[in-house]
């Protein structure tokens, strides 16, 4: 197992950071970003030596990444990358359609001048980018601009624990995101989804945020399923269909139409 040397290069650390949270970092961003793939072992010895740090913050930094589930232990083999079975990949599929739902009607009632501004910004940034035939590196750009666009949504919530979770839903399957991004490589549904959400936060709109959030998470999931059972990468998947979840708290009839609409 061996990570880009400029992978690592970029998490020197801070005053504010201790060793083991560098080396927490630089090995998640590996795993999103698809540099540690799913079911890579993880050699602890290999990986000091490339950290230039001895085996206890190396552990601390595993732990907490094990608590986030993005790797587990296995038995006298030591760390893996995370691997989702189907069921796993559906279960968080699911629930980040309820909490971006959720995080967008909140974000939406208590966002600010600067929050809009934010947004607005990174949405720019994601207009400059080609929407098909992208490179890796493109691919790359762009799943750092999506995150950052759902990252600041959910920040204007102001509500840290929403943002934890939907955070740790996000890095759980962030690596796979990536893959879809490839694999279907036409972005302009999901950029115009982006446009949507970010006129209904503009002008405050709560409830159409919440609801277009909740398509956006719907059709991201739609594909994604798809794209990876065309490949065979995913196995085990439930019959019913990922969106799934229930009913939607309806809060006026524009919003149930967004939904009907969606659903033909």
């Amino acid at each position: 197992m061996k990570l880009e040397p400029d992978a690592l290069s970029r998490f020197s650390a801070p005053p504010q950071q201790s060793l083991p949270e560098v080396i927490c970092e630089a090995l998640r961003e590996a795993i999103v970003s698809g540099a540690l793939v799913p079911g890579q072992l993880l050699r602890q010895e290999e990986l000091a030596r490339q950290f230039q740090a001895s085996r206890v913050p190396l552990r601390e930094a595993l732990q907490q990444l094990q608590a986030e589930g993005l790797v587990v232990l296995r038995p006298r083999r030591g760390y893996a990358v995370a691997t989702l079975d189907g069921r796993q990949l559906f279960e968080i599929l699911q629930l980040r359609i309820l909490v971006e739902g959720h995080a967008g009607y909140v974000a939406a009632l208590n966002r600010t001048a600067t929050d809009v501004k934010a947004l607005q910004s990174c949405l720019g940034a994601m207009d400059r980018m080609p929407l098909t035939g992208l490179t890796q590196a493109q691919i790359g750009r762009w799943s750092l601009l999506n995150q950052q666009f759902h990252d600041i949504l959910v920040a204007a919530a102001d509500c840290p624990h929403l943002k934890q979770i939907a955070g740790n839903l996000r890095s759980k399957i962030e690596a796979y995101i990536r893959m879809e991004i490839a694999f279907v490589d036409c972005l302009g549904e999901a950029h115009a989804d982006h446009h949507a959400i970010f006129a209904a936060f503009r002008r405050g709109d709560a409830t159409h945020v919440s609801i277009l959030c909740r398509l956006h998470a719907e059709a991201t999931a739609k594909r994604f399923v798809k794209a990876l059972s065309a490949r065979g990468l995913v196995s085990g998947l439930p019959d019913r269909s990922v969106t799934d979840v229930g009913p939607a708290a309806i809060l006026d009839p524009d919003a149930a139409r967004l939904l009907a609409k969606a659903a033909v």
